[in-house]
């Protein structure tokens, strides 16, 4: 992205943000994320293209921003404050209670967009980091005799997973579902 968002955002700013992510989330749950063009997001948004181009590269970046946008509203606890028994559960819950706040929008993306094309490829890769560097940020390296970055990407793996097969791939899973899943496939290195 071309702007920082780690700095102070100016109202403008967000506004001009705000308006891409609303263009962007509005045209995905009407067409697949191949078939919207540059040209439609800015019109949808109200900002010609040049303004575009400050804030972002391309549709890609834009749809990174999203992704980004979105785990901002996750209601994310500093994991390495919570219980290192309980970590996976509070992340576990923090993702679910994202894709349950979004289930609607979820849907009609899901409709135009297939959980094994470019769109959900996308999320998925952004998740996974995301995931994985939360996981690192708080596994218990006195418990195991693997390596932290490893032990991250097995538990970011299987909250992906499990998330993955009850969100995008339609099987309903109750919560303690949930929990009992990742905690089932988990038990290899719990």
């Amino acid at each position: 992205m071309k702007k920082d968002l780690n700095g102070k955002i100016t109202r403008g700013t967000q506004r001009t943000l705000d308006a891409f992510f609303d263009a962007m989330t509005a045209l995905l749950q009407t067409k697949p994320f191949a078939d919207i063009s540059v040209n439609e997001l800015c019109e949808r948004a109200g900002y010609p293209r040049a303004t575009f181009y400050n804030y972002f590269e391309d549709r890609d970046d834009l749809l990174t921003y999203c992704w980004i946008a979105l785990s901002q509203r996750a209601d994310s606890a500093d994991l390495a404050s919570v219980e290192s028994s309980r970590r996976v559960d509070v992340a576990l819950d923090a993702m679910a209670d994202l894709l349950e706040s979004n289930t609607a929008m979820l849907h009609a993306v899901l409709a135009h967009n297939p959980p094994d094309g470019p769109l959900f490829a996308s999320l998925h890769r952004f998740i996974e980091h995301n995931a994985r560097q939360l996981m690192l940020t708080c596994v218990d390296r006195d418990r195991f005799d693997l390596p932290a970055d490893l032990i991250a990407d097995h538990y970011a793996n299987t909250l992906l997973l499990v998330l993955d097969w009850a969100y995008l791939r339609g099987h309903t899973l109750t919560r303690a579902q949930l929990h009992d899943y990742v905690h089932t496939l988990l038990r290899g290195v719990e």
